[in-house]
């Protein structure tokens, strides 16, 4: 039975014990608290120096077995599409949509014309660096590597460790999912490191449209809610003499992910040899699409009520916190050695440049602008997440329309950045189209934004 365990079941057991350690540090020290600090990043960085300092593994009965970066590796890739089941059974609260202004839609329409000019930015920025590093210094390396920079920060890291699998997968090309891994991961920091200190600049001179809230609560520094503030946070949707509610929303998202599995298999089988690899590189796709499909069919026969969103949401919520902790300890240095340079530099002036231009373009948003260009760029480096985090400092009460802006802006995202999504599996082959399309994105953003009237005089 021992045997059952290594290396997944250890690999699980390591990212818990790491996830309760971040938040035990994120409660205790104040550095963590001021910087707002997720648990799961503390844990993951953690878990990334006992990895790579050969702590990581389990006792066997063999003897100590470590646990290889792949393996974390390959839950990262799990957690982030299993997550997406979630999102595609996510229901749209009926009455927030109601409320949806003209103000509200033209901030998610700025953010999404904002995503595609940084995803795009971010992709020309890692390629010329590549390019670059591999020309001065003679290295033999894939320079397309840096295109994965801006999936890892615009996306997230499973995204680029997926696209990353399509290519080691379909074309050969070694070490990919990790160096997508990697670049996700310095995302988070990125997020964390830029954005903090900008949400404090802009408190301090006076740039949130709302002034009245300076102050953070406890619970949010420190991460965990105080003695009598626990709050109910889901509602059951089936009897607890039948059965469990978590375990019913578990069952259900589990089960869809099997028919992606399913689909995905098919595809890899009886697809052509170049675009098979899509089948298993794009699961997390199937498995949202899956949601989505099961989530219209119970509206349609109107059994919608059986899924709750506070419990759909705080699954997928979980698997987010896994994978954050998981996406660092996927991270082998040896991975990234013989890439490192040109890797930082990417990291570096990738992030440079989209704090300036997000700066750039918020200072000219007719309204909320601050707040806009902070939660993007917390999402733009790291997640969605990582946005909201960001937003709360200077907005804890949501009164400014960007969270939910957030939230609406993937309606938008999804048909105007398809082609570049398309083109992602297919940057090895010869003649890949990702560079003219990525210019044309960095040409074309902005002239919407003109258009539009999303540039004005600057505010702030």
């Amino acid at each position: 039975m021992s045997t059952t365990f290594y290396p997944y079941v250890g690999a699980f057991i390591w990212i818990s014990i790491l996830l309760v350690s971040g938040a035990f540090l994120r409660n205790n020290i104040a550095f963590f608290q001021k910087r707002l600090i997720p648990s799961s990043l503390i844990g993951g960085v953690l878990g990334f120096i006992l990895l790579n300092a050969g702590l990581i593994g389990m006792p066997t009965a063999e003897g100590w077995m470590p646990i290889p970066s792949k393996v974390f590796g390959a839950m990262v890739f799990h957690l982030f599409a299993f997550g997406f089941v979630g999102i595609g059974l996510l229901q749209q609260d009926k009455k927030q949509t109601a409320k949806k202004s003209k103000l509200m839609q033209n901030g998610a329409l700025w953010m999404a014309f904002m995503y595609c000019l940084i995803y795009s930015v971010q992709g020309v920025t890692g390629k010329s660096i590549f390019e670059f590093v591999k020309m001065i210094t003679g290295g033999e390396f894939f320079t397309g590597f840096g295109y994965l920079v801006g999936s890892g920060f615009s996306q997230s890291p499973g995204a680029a460790q997926a696209f990353g699998s399509i290519w080691e997968s379909t074309y050969g090309v070694q070490g990919a999912s990790s160096v997508g891994l990697a670049f996700g991961a310095m995302g988070f920091l990125c997020a964390i490191c830029l954005g903090i200190p900008l949400a404090n600049r802009g408190i301090k001179n006076g740039w949130v449209a709302d002034q009245s809230s300076k102050t953070l609560p406890t619970s949010l520094l420190k991460g965990m809610m105080g003695k009598g503030e626990a709050i109910e946070c889901t509602r059951t949707t089936t009897h607890p003499a039948n059965m469990d509610n978590l375990a019913f929303h578990l069952a259900i998202m589990a089960a869809l992910y099997g028919l992606g599995y399913v689909f995905a298999l098919t595809w890899s089988v009886y697809m052509p040899k170049g675009i098979n690899g899509l089948g298993f590189g794009l699961l997390y796709t199937w498995g949202m699409i899956a949601g989505l499909v099961t989530r219209k069919v119970l509206d349609k026969i109107d059994c919608l009520h059986v899924i709750d969103n506070a419990t759909t949401r705080g699954v997928t919520s979980s698997t987010i916190d896994y994978m954050i902790c998981a996406v660092f300890m996927g991270i082998s240095i040896s991975d990234i050695q013989a890439i490192l340079i040109p890797f930082l530099a990417t990291v570096v002036v990738a992030a440079i440049i989209t704090y300036i231009l997000i700066l750039w373009f918020a200072r000219r948003m007719p309204e909320y602008g601050f707040e806009r260009g902070l939660a993007i760029l917390g999402c733009y480096t790291g997640t969605v997440a990582s946005g909201i985090l960001l937003l709360r400092i200077i907005d804890p009460d949501f009164k400014s329309p960007a969270a939910v802006e957030l939230a609406v802006m993937n309606v938008f995202i999804l048909p105007l950045i398809q082609i570049v999504y398309l083109n992602l599996p297919f940057i090895p082959t010869e003649g890949s189209l990702m560079l003219p399309v990525f210019i044309a994105y960095i040409i074309l953003m902005p002239l919407a934004l003109f258009f539009f009237k999303f540039i004005g005089k600057r505010s702030w």
